[in-house]
């Protein structure tokens, strides 16, 4: 260990301790060892860079579920992915369907137009995002969750990391599966797939599909009606077709139907100190205020008063449902009832219309030489109609009009894949072309409180064309340097994008006074072009242990934010636009797959700190008279974090494990203008829980012959989170910490390939929120989204 530099004086120790513990197959050869398979955990397979290899021998931060992983854990939401995946977080904005991946302190503020910081891909294929935007979690090969910046070999550059959806492959023999899900909230769910040689071992074909219906966990008393209600069915088709011995094609066609509605948000707290006095406006019993804040509004147009023109005693008059006491009543009694009795105005409603097409084409070019083209095309089309505010006053909805998105992309992507100089050198250089458009209506309906109603339609259409060049190779340093398993990795990637923003004649900035209109721009556009990079060392210790060290940068470019007026200019000085993120990182890490002692262990150890400059973040408030998110750019930023994860076999019936992630996300040079305003402290770091975590076990034991059953059970917990970039200014803008538990039962005959299971989740009905909207700054409350409550189904499932 004297010869290996990692720049930390308690990671040499560490691996100088798991050195001296017995390993697996010593007497293999430094460079290329083979590890022992009895009674090891499962080796993995990921492609984090762009090639097969196993999971340990990978020198990037990756969490992998396995279809079979996905299966015995019922892993079939977005949620269900990050109890899995201590780290992730799934966050909701007004519903359970306006969600996004964080990652690493990176994702995605709502209403902000920004692109993801973490993106998913299926297939290859780069996804829009994650409501609506992903294909759903049946029939799958794996689930990778790449952390840290992806900025040289994947499509798009993303600064927190990418998750990548891998779909069963046609496989060579005739067979399938079969099964079905029955449980409480009348959940029906039922799922399959059909393996099918057409030709011998040339031409493979499966088809799978599933459906699931399921009613709301919400009751709206305002319309006794279910919120959350599922109602979806997917069907996939892939064709493997070898054309020679050397070249191969891989289609995939994935199709996804879904209907229903969203789990609603609520009201949960209450900010006196906001803009526009919503308290006051709601408390329609105390009429001298009500009245005078309408005349104020509307210029002493309404000309309301307490005898001849009570607008407040017409208001209470048609609206008899309401609390008279306003928000600040209403708070109480929501708070009262819980989250899943609700009293909302607003529609609900959700509709989505997937369809993916991956295309991969490998041809054999020499021994250790392979040319890749992927083609992709999504479209992706999803409406989303919800009540905003999260009570029965009218103050923000969709209307019926709701936010509906019309994505479409044609990606184009040609790599080569080998090994060089003597096999020294593995690398992957290519090219990628993508052409996205996008089509936003959103209708926007405020204070429905006659005669203040304000009613906005905001239609944009944004096309992004992007060109991009990459190139990354890892070189075996072991000859040069004489220290066995030492390798170097460099890649580099240029990109350019062109984004072209349009105002659409329904938008009703074109209904604006002419002072306004010459002020708008409904046409415009910018480009820009980076490199980002990679630059890594990494040792094969022994057999069993891998170290890496690793610097990365990535961006996410700038754009327009549709939800604003197409003001001219960036979101400091009241523009519409913002501008490049700037991603630095380090990371050290570790990765151990071998024994301690004589059980079986892996686990995996990466600590790592972001540099972030210009982070994009939206903040609420008046653009003039007109309620707006604003996209800005915040100057510094800083995360640290340290991650783990690992599992122990302690005997043939036994497997424990769990991981546990610390995240230190600040805001370091964070004072910043709001649409011209003075500046402000943008004080509470988003969507990143300081802690979490999770601890799992599941034991095993044999019945009869081919008969087992098995128990396992996990606990996810993670801290506060805040769903808002200025919390100091909004300080109830967060939800609390939660400890999840989950328990699956199951039999299984290997043999005879059928198998049953009952699965209950969040088994103490623990109430927890999984994110929400921090209007408090603007509109003097914040709202939550509730996560779900105690779930029970059944499994049968039969392979053949």
């Amino acid at each position: 260990m004297s010869k290996i530099h990692v720049g930390a004086a308690s990671l040499a120790g560490l691996i100088a301790i798991i050195q001296s513990v017995p390993t697996f197959a010593q007497s293999a050869p430094a460079t290329q060892p083979e590890v022992s398979k009895p009674y090891a955990p499962e080796e993995i397979i990921v492609t984090a860079q762009r090639r097969s290899e196993t999971l340990e021998r990978t020198p990037v931060a990756v969490s992998v579920l396995s279809g079979a992983m996905l299966q015995r854990q019922a892993i079939v939401t977005e949620s269900d992915l990050q109890i899995a995946t201590p780290g992730l977080t799934i966050r909701a904005g007004y519903n359970s369907n306006q969600l996004n991946y964080a990652l690493r302190g990176q994702s995605l503020d709502a209403f902000s137009d920004t692109r993801p910081g973490v993106l998913p891909y299926f297939n290859e294929v780069q996804l829009d995002g994650v409501g609506g935007g992903s294909s759903a979690f049946y029939d799958l090969q794996s689930v990778q969750v790449l952390k840290g910046p992806q900025g040289t070999l994947f499509g798009r550059n993303s600064t927190g990391g990418a998750v990548l959806f891998t779909s069963t492959k046609p496989a060579r023999e005739f067979g399938g599966y079969i099964s079905g899900r029955l449980g409480d909230y009348k959940l029906r769910q039922f799922e399959g797939a059909l393996n099918v040689p057409v030709v011998s071992d040339r031409i493979l074909f499966r088809v799978a599909g599933f459906y699931e219906k399921r009613d709301g966990y919400q009751l709206n008393l305002f319309n006794n009606k279910r919120v959350g209600d599922v109602d979806r069915y997917g069907l996939r088709g892939s064709l493997h077709v070898a054309l020679s011995n050397t070249i191969s094609n891989d289609l995939v066609v994935d199709y996804l139907h879904s209907d229903g509605n969203s789990l609603g948000g609520l009201i949960n707290s209450l900010e006196p100190t906001g803009i526009v006095p919503l308290i006051g406006f709601t408390n329609f019993a105390n009429q001298p205020l009500y009245n005078f804040l309408v005349n104020y509004f509307t210029r002493g147009a309404a000309g309301c008063n307490e005898t001849t023109n009570n607008c407040a005693a017409a208001y209470a008059a048609a609206n008899p449902k309401l609390d008279p006491g306003g928000l600040a009543s209403y708070l109480a009694t929501q708070k009262a009832r819980g989250p899943y009795l609700i009293e909302s105005d607003g529609p609900s409603k959700y509709r989505g219309r997937n369809i993916i097409v991956s295309n991969i084409t490998a041809i054999d070019v020499g021994t250790d030489t392979k040319v890749r083209n992927i083609f992709g095309y999504t479209y992706l089309k999803n409406g989303i109609a919800g009540d905003i505010d999260g009570t029965p006053y009218g103050i923000d909805s969709n209307g019926t009009g709701g936010k509906n998105d019309n994505t479409r992309q044609y990606s184009e992507e040609l790599q080569l894949v080998g090994k060089a100089l003597g096999g020294k050198l593995n690398y992957v250089v290519g090219g990628f072309y993508s052409h996205e458009t996008n089509e936003n209506l959103t209708t926007s309906l405020l204070f429905e409180f006659a005669p203040l109603t304000v009613t906005t339609v905001y239609n944009k259409f944004t096309t992004r064309d992007m060109y991009a060049g990459y190139g990354q190779g890892t070189y075996d340093l072991s000859e040069a340097t004489g220290i066995a398993g030492l390798g170097i990795t460099v890649g580099a990637r240029y990109t350019h994008e062109k984004i072209k923003f349009d105002v659409l004649p329904a938008d009703t900035a074109y209904l604006a006074s002419p002072a306004e209109l010459a002020t708008y721009d409904f046409h415009q556009k910018k480009s820009f072009g980076n490199v980002s990079w990679t630059l890594g060392l990494q040792e094969q210790v022994n057999p069993n242990l891998l170290i890496y060290v690793a610097s990365r940068r990535s961006y996410k470019n700038g754009g327009y934010n549709g939800i604003q007026n197409p003001v001219p200019g960036l979101g400091p000085n009241g523009g519409n636009g913002y501008g490049l993120e700037t991603l630095t990182d380090a990371e050290v890490g570790l990765k151990y797959r071998g024994r301690l002692g004589d059980i079986p262990t892996n686990f995996n150890i990466a600590l790592y700190q972001n540099w972030i400059k210009d982070g994009q973040r939206v903040a609420y408030t008046l653009l003039g008279s007109t309620p707006a998110a604003v996209t800005v750019n915040i100057p510094k930023s800083k995360v640290t974090g340290v991650e783990f994860d690992g599992s122990i076999r302690p005997s043939r019936w036994l497997t424990l494990g769990g991981a546990v992630n610390y995240t230190d996300a600040r805001f370091t040079d964070s004072m910043v203008s709001i649409g011209g305003g003075a500046p402000v402290l943008f004080g509470t770091y988003p969507d990143t829980p300081k802690w979490s975590g999770s601890v799992f076990s599941e034991v095993n034991v044999p019945i009869h012959n081919s008969i087992s059953a098995s128990l396992r059970s996990d606990v996810y917990s993670q801290s506060l989170f805040w769903f808002a970039s200025t919390g100091n200014r909004s300080p109830g803008a967060h939800v609390d910490g939660y400890t999840l538990v989950n328990f699956r039962l199951g039999v299984e005959d290997s043999a005879a390939g059928w198998s049953v299971s009952a699965h209950l989740k969040n088994a103490f009905n623990k109430v927890y929120y999984a994110g929400g909207i921090a209007t408090g700054e603007l509109f003097q409350f914040n709202t939550v989204v509730p996560g779900s409550p105690r779930t029970f189904f059944a499994e049968a499932r039969f392979k053949f």
